[in-house]
């Protein structure tokens, strides 16, 4: 999973700086600026399928991975600095959107597998999953985020399930859910101060 760094500000502002765009007619900087966009674009374009919710935020992750660079170097206005956080934060969240990390990975950490020993049996079934796990951590997890378990019950009607691997996989379930929504919570209330 790729993890975004907040990038650096550089020191001076596009205001002040010397470039080869002053010696230019504006059609020709339009025009660099359009290839530009097109060699950046071709790899999310070509890889693009019309099938699946991944490539919408595909396409968004993009962009603001574009334009957070486009903000920060040009340096222009104040809050740079808190545009480049919240862009970061929201390149975080959609890239844990794609791995489907709360659904998947962030639970499973507390649960170490050793399917080393089952290798010759060849279906794979529940029993199969419970005589493969080695150390279960759940109770961890679980405390981790128990100020959700009372909303999460509610939600999945889980109410008596005393079973911790499937409170922790609703758990992550619900997490996953609240990740979705924050991205557009966050491009709700702060995309449109991304500007330069």
């Amino acid at each position: 999973m790729k993890v975004y760094k907040k990038l650096e500000l550089p020191k001076d502002s596009a205001f002040g700086r010397k470039t080869w765009r002053r010696f230019f007619p504006r059609w020709f900087c339009r025009f660099v600026d359009s290839v530009t966009n097109l060699i950046d674009w071709l790899p999310t374009i070509w890889n693009d399928r019309h099938w699946d919710d991944y490539y919408i935020t595909k396409i968004l992750q993009k962009k603001i991975e574009l334009q957070r660079h486009y903000i920060v170097s040009h340096n222009r206005h104040l809050s740079a600095d808190s545009d480049n956080f919240w862009m970061t934060v929201t390149l975080n969240l959609i890239e844990r959107e794609h791995e489907s990390y709360y659904e998947n990975d962030d639970y499973m950490d507390y649960t170490k597998l050793d399917f080393r020993q089952f290798h010759e049996e060849k279906r794979i079934t529940t029993e199969y999953f419970d005589l493969a796990i080695v150390q279960d951590k759940l109770d961890e997890y679980i405390n981790k985020y128990k100020k959700l378990i009372p909303r999460v019950k509610a939600k999945y009607n889980l109410e008596g399930v005393v079973n911790n691997r499937i409170l922790a996989t609703f758990i992550g379930v619900y997490n996953q859910e609240r990740c979705r929504n924050l991205i557009f919570e966050i491009l709700k209330q702060k995309s449109a101060h991304w500007w330069d």
